[in-house]
């Protein structure tokens, strides 16, 4: 990954990235986590500050929402058929787990699919997305989203699609905060600022990401496996046209 160094307003690190609260002990954390990604691990990971507690809470549900979505996108839970060998070495030192994903699989007219555990799932997903906007914009984004929608990039239209994979404001009417990795993805033109890049590929096939600026509000967009969609922002009143949450089958 293109590595970018902050000078941004170091008060904003005095809190965690998740919780927002005072950090009494100071520890980085991966954003994605490392099990969502395969050895060897790109350089210049994503990295942020997080307190100790928020840093190791999240594991267990990782591990679950990695092995979901493999599972998911392989319609099974047997080894021998994923793809994935970290999640192949997890269900295999986690048999209870592996269990539990066996049990939530759903068959039906030739297809499956897998009924999620929506707490572990969306706790997974709004830590990556608060971890994206702090890594990006530097200011951490203390409460839930205001909009959250994921599902599979099989389920989308074409013209939901393009417009999912688009930036839909490469002209933004603000600076994002001065300093930040954002900052530095923008230019200045004649009519305004403009952002250079779009989607940031963490790690091929496994990982994108892309960061928006509202003139209220910040957008995330996540690709996980060529699978998996996310959509969150934090805004007061978000599009009213927009998706609801996806539900409660993953598919």
């Amino acid at each position: 990954m293109r590595q970018i160094n902050t000078f941004s307003d170091r008060r904003f690190d005095y809190n965690c990235s998740y919780c927002g609260n005072g950090m009494e002990t100071e520890t980085r954390d991966h954003v994605p986590s490392k099990v969502l990604l395969d050895k060897p691990f790109p350089e210049n990971l994503p990295v942020v500050l997080s307190c100790y507690s928020c840093n190791q809470d999240f594991s267990l549900d990782e591990e679950y929402f990695a092995c979901l979505i493999e599972c998911a996108k392989f319609g099974t839970t047997e080894f021998e058929n994923l793809q994935r060998e970290k999640v192949k070495r997890i269900l295999q030192k986690r048999p209870l787990l592996k269990k539990r994903l066996e049990d939530s699989k759903i068959e039906s007219k030739g297809q499956v699919s897998f009924k999620i555990e929506s707490d572990r799932f969306e706790k997974v997903i709004i830590k990556l997305v608060k971890g994206h906007a702090k890594y990006e914009y530097s200011e951490p984004k203390i409460g839930k989203p205001s909009h959250l929608w994921f599902g599979t990039l099989g389920s989308l239209s074409q013209e939901e699609l393009d417009r999912f994979l688009s930036i839909e404001n490469p002209m933004i009417n603000k600076v994002p905060e001065i300093g930040s990795r954002a900052f530095h993805r923008v230019f200045a033109t004649n009519a305004g600022f403009i952002v250079q890049e779009k989607w940031i590929e963490v790690q091929e096939g496994n990982y994108s990401y892309m960061t928006e600026d509202f003139w209220n509000g910040k957008k995330v967009k996540l690709i996980i496996g060529e699978y998996l969609a996310v959509e969150a922002a934090w805004i007061d009143e978000y599009l009213k046209n927009e998706k609801e949450n996806s539900g409660s089958f993953f598919h």
